[in-house]
């Protein structure tokens, strides 16, 4: 059975912004569209809101904390429509609540899986709490749970997610409308958030090793001047979450730099690597051309950067690679997936939701 419309329950939906997930929220929402259908965003934030490129939003007046306080409004919504497509963390377990409620079949989509990295990301009690809410989200019996790459669904099944249940869809990517440059430009590239799990010390690390080579950092935090004051002189900061000039960046750049701690799929590199850029990175969820070292190994980090700035060539076939292996992911495909799953979770006799 074809869903004629779905809810899509996440904690934060642009122009709200904390980072990729809430990108892969939009490109899912936009995708299922594409695909005929209909689709509504119920998340928090201004209620005056009521779309986000062209995609209808209703906003609850509650921190992202809050959500269980809405589980009555969201099973209100939920039973409006044929499916509930929930994303973690906060959204959630408020949503298979809402979605049991309403005798309606839900998906949870994990973007995001760290296990037993918040003790590394989030030392002490903090870290426990957020390990222990990803495990119960995990372990939640759910219809269906996505996870974007194999080795997140792996870990998600090491976690305790039902085997039977499990599934992994791609996201898609975008390439901001700026084709790869003819010539790249000489410097080094990292963008996402400026903060540990990122690795963006060791960023910083690495343009202090390398003083000859021009780097550049993409992205947003709390204390952005003090980052940007901070950084050494041939460390350039743009703050930036996505717009014109990160696209410009990443056609530009000739090597892409991610030294991250936990990712789930790794948007960003792919986009990269679609954008023609070899890669230097710890993320270890898809392949790409360039060098991948161990997190926080920072000499091997050091090293591979250099060792490919003085290899045109190497720098060359690696981008060529990457803008074919990049490729393979494309929201159009992350769409049919998606609609492909909603039809199999539809048909069966007897979905999760009946069970006690």
């Amino acid at each position: 059975m074809r869903p004629r419309s779905v809810l899509l329950v996440h904690e934060v939906f642009p122009p709200d912004f904390r980072g990729g997930g809430e990108r892969i929220a939009v490109r899912t929402a936009t995708a299922l569209m594409a695909q005929g259908i209909g689709v509504q965003v119920l998340t928090t934030g201004d209620p005056a809101i009521t779309e986000h490129e062209g995609v209808p939003t209703r906003r609850l007046r509650l921190p992202r904390q809050a959500m269980a306080l809405a589980i009555g409004t969201i099973a209100r919504e939920a039973a409006r429509h044929d499916l509930v497509h929930a994303f973690n963390y906060n959204a959630a377990l408020p949503a298979l609540a809402a979605a049991r409620i309403a005798k309606r079949p839900i998906v949870c989509e994990m973007l995001g899986l760290f296990g037993e990295g918040w003790l590394k990301l989030k030392p002490g009690l903090q870290g426990r709490a957020r390990m222990w809410l990803e495990e119960r989200i995990v372990r939640a019996r759910y219809d269906r749970i996505i996870f974007l790459s194999e080795p997140s669904l792996r870990a998600g099944i090491g976690m305790g997610a039902d085997p039977a249940r499990s599934v992994t869809i791609h996201p898609g990517l975008e390439s901001g409308g700026i084709p790869p440059a003819v010539q790249r430009e000489p410097f080094v590239l990292f963008a996402g958030r400026l903060d540990r799990r990122k690795g963006y010390d060791h960023v910083v690390a690495a343009a202090r090793a390398l003083p000859h080579i021009r780097f550049r950092a993409s992205g947003w935090a709390p204390d952005f001047d003090a980052l940007k004051a901070a950084a050494p002189p041939n460390l350039e900061l743009e703050e930036g979450r996505a717009g014109d000039n990160y696209w410009r960046s990443l056609s530009q750049a000739r090597i892409f730099l991610f030294p991250t701690y936990a990712e789930t799929f790794g948007l960003v590199v792919a986009e990269a690597m679609a954008a023609g850029c070899a890669v230097v990175s710890s993320l270890d969820t898809f392949a790409f051309a360039g060098y991948r070292h161990a997190p926080g190994n920072e000499a091997d980090m050091i090293a591979a950067i250099e060792r490919l700035w003085n290899d045109p060539a190497a720098l060359a076939a690696a981008g060529a690679e990457n803008m074919r292996l990049a490729g393979a992911f494309t929201w159009e495909r992350h769409g049919e997936a998606l609609v492909a799953l909603y039809e199999d979770v539809l048909g069966e006799s007897t979905p999760a939701r009946m069970a006690a």
